[in-house]
């Protein structure tokens, strides 16, 4: 790995980070993507350590395409899993920030969480807030 960019994280260590990219550049192996031929991977850290993964589906229907993302928070939370501590996505070909319903989906369950995008050369990390600070609060209040 290069460089990569800090933005004040002080609970993730390097060897958690790394284990996390190296997870999702595994389940990146897994992505269907016939269309863009940009495989993406993801690995997400739930509270007792279980390390949920996914990779993109494409579909030539766009509204049923599904975000490595998406995917492995879908699995996390079909397993009980609802406390979120860590999301890296990783892609070979561009920073793999994720998409507007992904960071909707993540904010529902846990709006501080620590977010690693990563390709082969590079890794950054960040908080939902800081890619995502006006988070919908939801209808359940209404």
């Amino acid at each position: 790995m290069g460089y990569y960019i800090y933005w004040g994280f002080t609970t993730m260590n390097k060897e958690l980070i790394l284990k996390l990219i190296d997870g999702a550049r595994a389940n990146a192996e897994n992505a269907y993507c016939p269309y863009t031929n940009v495989p993406e991977g993801c690995s997400l850290l739930v509270e007792d350590n279980m390390i949920f993964g996914g990779c993109n589906i494409e579909n030539g229907d766009l509204g049923t395409y599904e975000t490595a993302g998406q995917v492995a928070i879908s699995k996390a939370i079909s397993e009980g899993y609802t406390k979120f501590c860590a999301i890296c996505f990783w892609c070979n070909k561009k920073m793999p920030y994720p998409n507007a319903h992904t960071r909707q989906l993540l904010s529902e369950f846990c709006k501080t969480i620590q977010i690693i995008v990563a390709t082969d050369e590079t890794y950054s990390m960040m908080n939902l807030a800081d890619i995502y600070p006006f988070a919908s609060e939801g209808h359940l209040d209404d």
